[in-house]
């Protein structure tokens, strides 16, 4: 869906490249799409939520009983038979929460900060904002004669 609509996924981790490539080799994830920011830099300009509360807001566990509820927490419990402890570069980072930006051009189309550890931007809203059916959109039915 991405690539037909020519959106092109970009992430940025607060690791360090070291990590990055550790990372890209357990995932598969394509080299030329991840980046790896251990300053934090631009975590910092876009503001992300960083704080020892995030992990103690109730929206956690919420979000996680909702992946249970959907189908198991399949995706989750298949990540983290792979998981390794990776530290952040720095002691801080430990509490950096995420986020999730579309771009058109230089123009911010859409923008999610994830407010808690687990609690992530609804895909279809983003695929939506980038012009894309969302991922979980049943395809339509085919006509029959």
């Amino acid at each position: 869906a991405l690539d037909a609509a020519g959106v092109k996924l970009i992430a940025v981790s607060i690791g360090t490249p070291a990590r990055a490539q550790d990372f890209m080799r357990e995932t598969g994830f394509p080299a030329a799409s991840l980046f790896a920011d251990p300053d934090n830099v631009c975590y910092t300009r876009l503001k992300l939520n960083k704080d020892l509360k995030n992990f103690s807001q109730k929206s956690t566990p919420e979000a996680l009983l909702e992946r249970w509820q959907k189908d198991g927490a399949t995706d989750l419990i298949e990540v983290l038979k792979k998981w390794k402890p990776w530290i952040p570069p720095k002691a801080e980072q430990g509490f950096q929460q995420g986020g999730t930006f579309a771009f058109t051009g230089e123009d911010v189309v859409y923008a999610f900060y994830d407010p808690s550890t687990g609690v992530h931007a609804p895909d279809a809203d983003y695929f939506r904002a980038l012009g894309c059916a969302p991922l979980s959109a049943a395809p339509a039915p085919v006509p029959r004669p």
